[in-house]
């Protein structure tokens, strides 16, 4: 099996995985819209693991996190939609009962947990993180907690990034582009290896962007309004009459490097996560 086509199988195993994530979750995909949402609960949850790791780190707050991601009353909503949904709980500060701590509800923790679990497959599969990585994210909770506690550069880095892959970059910054993306690029790796075995070669695929509008509980309009926007600024052709789409060779380049990116900025974290000492506190309050 050549590196590409192995990449290709991985690619295509990943982006299957993390798009059937979202597949008829409506709520999800309505409260985590935009990568800025997955974003700044991110933050949230590394500062709650951080702070029932260490007596001396500060609980997160809507205050904190606003200083964090730079966003006020975008996040001060976001928050309150996710409290409703009981995707996070507040808890009173003992000393300040003023102050309300924020914490991740089960729903978000696990759902990191399986989102970390599907780029861990994917990094074992191409040699990045060593096999079992992703295996040990569910069977041990302290690596857990401490791959979490050791991600914030994660989150930094695909900031930083913006630039370096701003064609991918565009999709994130699109209501559920990302998920759209995921899409799109997992027909496309499927065309490849039934033709090619190269990666980065711009082959057209068939795909309903219906289908994919439906899956993900959003409006036709929308993915047509997203995809006639990537087309415009030469990301993919687009033959809406044969349901079919072609990516550019500059994006495909630019969605390897990007999960790469990704990938290798997770097995930083691994590494540091290994440096932790194991929690030693009693249960979490």
């Amino acid at each position: 099996m050549t590196d590409d086509e192995r990449y290709l199988r991985a690619c295509m195993r990943y982006t299957d995985q993390v798009y059937r994530m979202f597949i008829g979750a409506r709520l999800i995909n309505k409260v985590f819209a935009r990568v800025f949402q997955s974003h700044a609960m991110g933050r949230l949850v590394i500062a709650h693991f951080e702070a029932e790791a260490r007596t001396d780190a500060r609980r997160p707050t809507v205050a904190w996190l606003q200083a964090q991601t730079g966003c006020g009353r975008t996040l001060a909503a976001f928050i309150g939609i996710a409290k409703v949904f009981g995707l996070v709980v507040s808890a009173a500060n003992p000393v300040d009962r003023r102050e309300k701590y924020l914490i991740p509800g089960r729903p978000v923790v696990e759902g990191l947990r399986d989102w970390l679990a599907h780029h861990f497959v994917f990094a074992e599969a191409i040699g990045i993180l060593p096999t079992g990585s992703a295996d040990r994210l569910h069977r041990d909770a302290d690596y857990f907690e401490r791959f979490v506690r050791s991600s914030l550069p994660v989150i930094d880095g695909i900031a930083g990034n913006r630039r370096r892959f701003g064609r991918w970059q565009w999709f994130e910054d699109r209501e559920c582009g990302l998920r759209i993306a995921y899409a799109y690029l997992n027909a496309h790796c499927a065309a490849c290896l039934r033709v090619s075995p190269c990666v980065d070669a711009p082959i057209w695929f068939e795909i309903s962007g219906e289908r994919v509008a439906q899956s993900l509980g959003v409006s036709k309009s929308h993915v047509r309004n997203v995809i006639n926007g990537a087309e415009d600024r030469g990301i993919l052709d687009h033959d809406l009459r044969r349901r079919r789409a072609r990516f550019s060779v500059d994006f495909l380049a630019e969605a390897r490097g990007s999960l790469h990116a990704l990938l290798r900025s997770m097995a930083d974290a691994h590494q540091r996560a290994e440096r932790l000492p194991r929690r030693t506190r009693g249960p979490r309050g």
